[in-house]
């Protein structure tokens, strides 16, 4: 957007006028949208209240680091990543300690505070658009439905970081454009927003930094050339207030720690370690996103095995072409509203792709969250011109709100009929049934060592197994810590050299089992399979066909695992290369996610 077509849109006030040609809402269908909210945040609540959630990898983590808040070890950056560096801040974690506490410090809170933040996300986007006019109000109100509906209800209350940028991202493209036209609430709550959305997940970034910058440049414009420059001016003072104290933890760290977490982004962003997605690869994840049906509606992306978007082929980006004839259509009629939601809608679909394009590795599902967001935002540009045009006639000036209400109905209804579902809040059945299993023997069998207890590092369920144990260790007074190096992830309390610790802990699996059942230093004290029988024959049945090899006399069977393993690796490696891969490979890698065969041992004495 130029600043000409800027202050071309800062000539009309904040737009409401069409909507004051509306009549009011009909009450009857507010009684029923209110009524169906209710039923569906009281259902989800139930299922939250009635759950036994336990919080397994990524979740656990987020548990602990939420629980240092207001103490010595207040997190000041944010969640961590796996390449090394921190999300830029610390403001999830900032907004979901309070719930938290008030929980009693239960898991469940993490789940109450991520709907809350939600919620109030929900109800920040709305009062904007209230402040606009009916039409905006119920055009908003519909897209956010639709976004809800694709998280289904349960991701309201997901509080994994990717998961907040959804409506955190929309959120912030509403405020974007209202503050464009000189609402003051809009450009606090653009701050806001956006800072919460970027600390949550870096991804994000580069949609977000447009958006502030759409209002930046309104707001100077409006402060030098405005007809209203001195309260314009303390607008954007106030925003500028909010924006310093919502970075003030990161800027902290980054002048106190050396080389600085948001230095370690930077650099990282610059000179990514693995080969990035590239510009054609980010145009075909965009224009997905806006073809029909709209995977953010649908609330899944299809993915190949290795868990990265499917690509291949392009997909015909139906909102980009109807949004091309709206900003014409808009521009036509010369409807300065419009035409700024739409000049703001296709400046991010251009960014939406840059940014998928610098994706570092496999381009993920839960990478792109954050463009949901810009799907919805085009369709809602898209929808507000064919709006405003239905309301020109008999029928849309006596109907046309009501009409988005009624499609806010079926939504709700449709959310209502599909119920809630919590398994995307279980990183996986068989991972939780595991660790409920391995925990409390491994607790029992802590508290007659010395400590502190050094926990060796571990990755995939047995490094799982072995958070949730320091964890609840944490919980019963038991020293157990993992190495330095893990500190960006738990905290530096959490973390001890091997040599300093007493006694030693251990989750192993495959042939690091068998070494350590020769190792006179170590005693196992519990195994646990995740697989039944019948899924463990078909695993090993498999493995035999896939990895069968001439053994040679005197070959160990800790030796035979290692080769066994090798030829495993190479064929997983040209199964993952193939377009389509087998239906054997299938099979092997859903056993195998499941998890392997997982032993606890505890040293004889200090870490050698």
């Amino acid at each position: 957007m130029t600043a000409s077509a800027i202050e071309t849109a800062n000539s009309s006030s904040l737009s409401a006028s069409e909507d004051d040609q509306q009549p009011p809402i009909d009450r009857r269908l507010v009684i029923i949208v209110a009524a169906l909210i209710t039923i569906i945040l009281g259902w989800l609540l139930y299922r939250l209240l009635t759950s036994e959630w336990l919080p397994i990898g990524d979740y656990r983590t987020l548990q602990l680091r939420v629980a240092d808040v207001g103490g010595s070890e207040t997190p000041i950056i944010g969640v961590y990543s796996r390449y090394q560096w921190n999300h830029p801040g610390p403001l999830l974690f900032y907004v979901l300690a309070l719930p938290y506490r008030l929980s009693g410090s239960s898991p469940i809170g993490l789940l109450i505070g991520a709907l809350l933040v939600n919620l109030g996300v929900i109800a920040s986007t709305l009062w904007i658009a209230a402040r606009t006019g009916r039409r905006t109000f119920v055009l908003v109100g519909f897209f956010l439905a639709l976004l809800c509906f694709g998280m289904n209800p349960a991701g309201l209350a997901d509080p994994w970081n990717p998961e907040f940028v959804i409506l955190a991202v929309f959120a912030t493209a509403v405020a974007s454009w209202r503050c464009v036209f000189g609402d003051r609430v809009a450009a606090i709550a653009l701050v806001l927003l956006a800072s919460f959305a970027v600390q949550c997940h870096v991804g994000s970034a580069l949609p977000v930094a447009l958006l502030v910058g759409i209002g930046v440049l309104a707001l100077i414009i409006r402060s030098v050339r405005g007809t209203n420059r001195s309260r314009d001016r303390q607008t954007a003072l106030i925003a500028a207030v909010v924006a310093f104290v919502c970075w003030i933890p990161p800027i902290i760290e980054q002048f106190t720690q050396s080389p600085g977490n948001l230095r370690l982004i930077y650099g990282f962003l610059r000179n990514p370690p693995l080969e990035t997605t590239g510009l054609a690869t980010g145009v075909q994840i965009m224009f997905r996103f806006l073809s029909i049906p709209g995977n953010w509606v649908r609330g899944a992306e299809p993915s190949l095995i290795n868990s990265a978007i499917d690509t291949s082929g392009w997909a015909i980006p139906w909102a980009l072409i109807a949004l091309g004839i709206s900003t014409w259509w808009a521009w036509r009629k010369r409807w300065r509203n419009e035409l700024v939601l739409c000049g703001i809608a296709g400046s991010l679909i251009v960014v939406g792709a840059i940014a998928a394009s610098r994706i570092v590795g496999a381009p993920s599902p839960y990478l792109l969250r954050w463009m949901w967001a810009i799907a919805a935002f085009t369709w809602l540009a898209i929808a507000a011109v064919a709006l405003r045009q239905i309301a020109l006639t008999a029928f849309g000036r006596r109907h046309a709100t009501n009409l988005v209400v009624v499609a806010t109905i079926f939504v709700l209804v449709a959310m209502l009929i599909r119920g809630v579902n919590l398994t995307p809040l279980r990183l996986s059945d068989s991972w939780t049934r595991a660790i409920a299993a391995l925990t409390p023997p491994t607790l029992k069998a802590l508290k007659g060592l010395p400590e502190p207890i050094f926990l060796v590092d571990g990755y995939g369920l047995d490094g799982s197994a072995g958070l949730d144990v320091l964890a609840q260790a944490e919980e019963a007074g038991i020293d157990v810590r993992r190495s330095p190096s893990w500190a960006y992830i738990y905290g530096d309390k959490r973390t001890i050299e091997r040599s300093q610790a007493a006694s030693e802990l251990l989750f192993l699996t495959d042939s690091a089992r068998l070494e350590a059942q020769a190792d006179p230093n170590l005693r196992e004290i519990f195994s646990y399979d995740p697989l039944t029988p019948d899924q463990r024959t078909e695993f090993n049945a498999l493995v035999t066909k896939y990895a069968a090899f001439d053994s040679q006399p005197g070959m160990s069977t800790l030796d035979q695992l290692r080769a066994q393993e090798e030829l495993l690796q190479k064929w997983v490696q040209v199964e993952l290369a193939a377009k389509s891969p087998s239906a054997d490979f299938k099979r092997y890698f859903k056993l195998l996610l499941d998890g392997p065969v997982v032993s606890v041992f505890v040293s004889n004495g200090p870490p050698r």
